[in-house]
């Protein structure tokens, strides 16, 4: 899966440590924005491997929303959204079973009075509080179609631990 990260040169300014980061991905390039001045660009072609160097190089931007990302071609909508779901596929490389934390964190949502009473649709917390939205009525696109353009909305759905159920029930 390929990453992109635009940075304006303006955020550099504010945060040197960026720069160093942007040396760690796998290419970097300079491009020209008449808006905002010189943009620097860094290419992560193994995310999500490179997971860590990503949430930093976000992290230490001076401004998250002045940043442009994309994942695979597709535009990053909100990168707080993304740094967020990526922080939580993070931690779950930390536990011995990936599925299992994923499920836990789902539940959380769901103990919090946000799903209805029904089988969870995926374990994904930030799916879970968006479920409630899936129709099921007659004529609907299927529920797994459903759920995948929340997990985009959620910008999620490039999460390797993201599971679906494929039923239309």
């Amino acid at each position: 899966m390929r990453l992109s990260i635009a940075i304006p040169e303006a955020q550099l300014l504010e945060a040197p440590a960026v720069l160093q980061l942007i040396r760690k991905a796998q290419a970097s390039d300079m491009e020209a924005d008449d808006d905002q001045g010189p943009t620097y660009v860094a290419y992560f072609e193994d995310f999500p491997q490179s997971v860590d160097v990503v949430a930093q190089l976000i992290w230490e931007t001076a401004d998250p929303h002045g940043i442009r990302i994309t994942v695979d071609g597709r535009p990053v909508v909100s990168p707080v959204k993304f740094y967020n779901a990526l922080l939580c596929y993070r931690e779950s490389l930390g536990v011995p079973d990936s599925g299992a934390y994923c499920a836990q964190q789902a539940a959380k949502v769901g103990e919090a009075g946000e799903c209805p009473d029904r089988a969870c649709l995926s374990h994904c917390q930030f799916i879970c509080s968006r479920c409630v939205g899936v129709s099921r009525e007659r004529g609907a696109p299927p529920v797994s179609v459903q759920l995948q353009e929340i997990a985009r909305q959620a910008e999620v759905e490039w999460c390797p631990n993201l599971r679906i159920a494929e039923t239309n029930a």
